[in-house]
């Protein structure tokens, strides 16, 4: 068995660790969703991912790419950073249109048609339908 076959039921493990947590901070008071309803629904995302990536086959041949491993990193303190700063919809559109332009590869017109309707449509999710309140920034955004 290699080792990184082991990573999917890792995180499958930290998956229910996180459920389990959220189940703690109550999904749902006074008609409304709680503090625990995201991360419980994030972390059943999680299970679910990581167990069906066991289906498939870890190859050797496949090369990690350092480079592209560290920018994805850079990419996500800045989208942390940025998030005190100009708030989530803003954030959220800069992240994944720079991630998929630069990172990924995409042409910059789907780049931005993709980020724009992930974005606006998870703040109109949470924010108007939901209730529950985004980081706004100090920008107010």
């Amino acid at each position: 068995m290699k080792a990184a076959s082991l990573i999917p039921y890792t995180l499958a493990a930290i998956g229910l660790g996180a459920a389990a947590n959220a189940l703690n901070l109550h999904l749902w008071a006074y008609g409304e969703p709680a503090a625990g309803l995201f991360p419980f629904l994030a972390s059943l995302l999680l299970i679910g991912a990581s167990l069906a990536s066991t289906r498939g086959q870890v190859l050797d041949a496949e090369p990690v790419e350092i480079t592209r491993l560290l920018v994805y990193g850079i990419a996500l303190g800045a989208f942390c950073f940025l998030l005190e700063v100009i708030g989530f919809a803003l954030s959220t559109f800069l992240f994944l249109a720079g991630v998929f332009a630069l990172i990924e590869r995409m042409d910059w017109k789907r780049s931005m048609l993709l980020a724009a309707t992930f974005s606006i449509s998870t703040w109109a999710l949470f924010e108007v339908l939901l209730s529950v309140p985004l980081p706004h920034g100090e920008w107010s955004v």
